[in-house]
């Protein structure tokens, strides 16, 4: 992640394509957003290390999330710098009327179902957890997951509401 390099992409493309002011404040907004998280990366990194494995576990899966919403905000940049033409670092891509036929539709449907199933299921065991297992990590990492299902669930919901026209 060396920095804001994840960014210059997106300053190369505002430059490139001659983008509007309100695409130019809107990368700027997201690269000043990415500056902080590369700072907010690296003490996370750093306390990780000197913490005890229990703490160092629970600030390893910070550091997951945080890579990853540096890399999507560097991709967000990206896309609405360079704007129509394809970004050089394939950003977030543009949905196309071919991204979601019937079939996909109807898969999406399947595993939007298992997904709020598996909710469930996890609501359970953290129930069960919270009671019987009040002094582990368990209860906090199903809540964590509880959290992922349920991007998981707005994921798949956007796909099955805006794809599967």
């Amino acid at each position: 992640m060396k920095g804001d390099a994840l960014f210059d992409s997106s300053a190369r493309g505002l430059r490139e394509v001659g983008a509007s002011t309100d695409d130019r404040d809107l990368v700027e907004l997201i690269t000043s957003h990415g500056r902080q998280e590369t700072e907010r990366l690296l003490r996370y990194e750093e306390v990780a290390q000197r913490s005890s494995p229990a703490m160092r576990y629970l600030m390893e899966l910070i550091v997951e999330d945080e890579r990853r919403h540096h890399r999507l905000l560097a991709e967000i940049a990206d896309a609405i710098a360079w704007g129509t033409v394809p970004t050089p670092q394939s950003g977030v891509p543009r949905p196309g009327s071919e991204d979601a036929d019937a079939e996909l539709v109807a898969e999406t449907k399947e595993l939007l179902t298992a997904e709020k199933e598996d909710r469930a299921e996890l609501r359970r065991l953290r129930r069960r957890l919270r009671a019987s297992y009040t002094g582990t990590l368990w209860p906090l990492l199903v809540e964590v997951m509880l959290h992922d299902t349920d991007k998981h669930v707005h994921i798949l919901d956007y796909i099955v509401k805006h794809r599967g026209r």
